[in-house]
């Protein structure tokens, strides 16, 4: 307890220094989730889940009593900055993606899943503004979705100023809604064995998409496994071909590449990433005193908050004034070993 009370005594004096489930209900869709996907809807150590009764979507109309609930994955061992909003593929229970979810939220992001109207991603895109409503500390926000829930994601990140980045698996967008023109970072993930998506349709499709998207293929990869979906009595969805890897080998790489995408939205408001870099030891330093000893207190979480709220506003003055940065990066970086010592 008195070596909790000295770190967060250490770290009010270096941020001082920088400164100055209720029951709820869901539209049965076709195909429904494979076992692993409702195990991953249990709350673990890193890990809150929980299922968000809603009464309205719109602010106006009440939700209908089988459509007013969506899925959350919040980190416990920080506190996230970044948001993930995860559409689910057409007349696929969106439950189908609580692993990935789940796994994706461990790594810090609050990640959650949403029910669509009719299990069509298309025709309730726009829920994703209660989400970032209802979750107002989060900083920056990301969508992402699974075959037209990529398709409706990329639709919700052109018609919306809340986001930062849009994430689509094994899909492609609109045309009529391009994204080539907008200053949205895009990840497009699919699979060389995909029949509903080859990455030969994804591809004549990146004109309409940012020049700097990143595109990742995933080797033996097909379209059924970007979800722990049931496509019984078949092997794989309709119109899908057969994976040469493992749904657990798939999805291991796509949580991996999504996380990546979404940690750059996380360093760009970091200060001490911009004073060290983000694979700098001390960096992981002040990383783990956050997350390890002052999350869990509400001064711990009070001096994190603060952090967040300058975090922008410190990195312009370091960036205006490098005499400033390299004395905060010689003040920070004296107290590193204390810190060190302490934990």
């Amino acid at each position: 307890m008195k070596r909790t009370g000295l770190l967060i005594t250490a770290a009010a004096f270096v941020f001082t220094a920088f400164f100055g489930s209720l029951t709820a209900y869901a539209v049965e869709c076709l195909r429904a989730p494979l076992p692993p996907a409702l195990d991953a809807l249990t709350s673990s150590n890193a890990v809150a889940v929980s299922t968000v009764e809603v009464d309205s979507w719109d602010g106006t109309t009440p939700a209908p009593i089988d459509d007013n609930i969506y899925y959350a994955f919040m980190p416990k061992k920080t506190v996230p900055t970044v948001g993930f909003i995860i559409l689910p593929g057409g007349n696929c229970d969106p439950r189908s993606y609580a692993p990935a979810a789940h796994a994706i939220a461990a790594k810090g992001f609050f990640t959650c899943i949403i029910p669509m109207p009719s299990c069509i991603a298309i025709f309730g895109y726009v829920r994703a503004d209660r989400i970032i409503k209802d979750y107002g500390k989060i900083e920056k926000w990301v969508i992402g979705g699974h075959s037209v829930g990529g398709t409706a994601a990329c639709l919700y990140a052109k018609t919306s100023n809340k986001l930062s980045g849009v994430v689509i698996w094994a899909s492609v967008p609109d045309p009529s809604n391009r994204l080539d023109n907008t200053s949205i970072k895009a990840l497009s993930v699919y699979g060389t064995r995909d029949g509903r998506a080859s990455p030969e349709y994804v591809m004549s499709y990146a004109m309409y998409l940012p020049e700097d998207t990143v595109y990742v293929e995933i080797e033996g990869g097909n379209h059924t496994q970007f979800g722990w979906i049931d496509p019984s009595p078949d092997a794989y969805l309709e119109g899908d071909n057969a994976a040469t890897i493992t749904i657990e080998e798939q999805q291991e790489i796509i949580v991996r590449v999504t996380v990546d995408f979404l940690k750059q939205f996380e360093e760009n408001t970091c200060p001490v990433v911009n004073l060290f870099g983000s694979k700098d030891l001390r960096t992981r330093t002040i990383r783990r005193l956050r997350d390890e000893i002052l999350v869990k207190s509400s001064l711990g979480q009070d001096i994190i908050e603060l952090y967040k709220k300058h975090g922008a506003q410190l990195i312009a003055i370091f960036e205006n004034s490098p005499v400033i940065k390299n004395a905060a990066g010689k003040l920070l970086g004296a107290i590193i070993p204390v810190i060190e010592f302490l934990l």
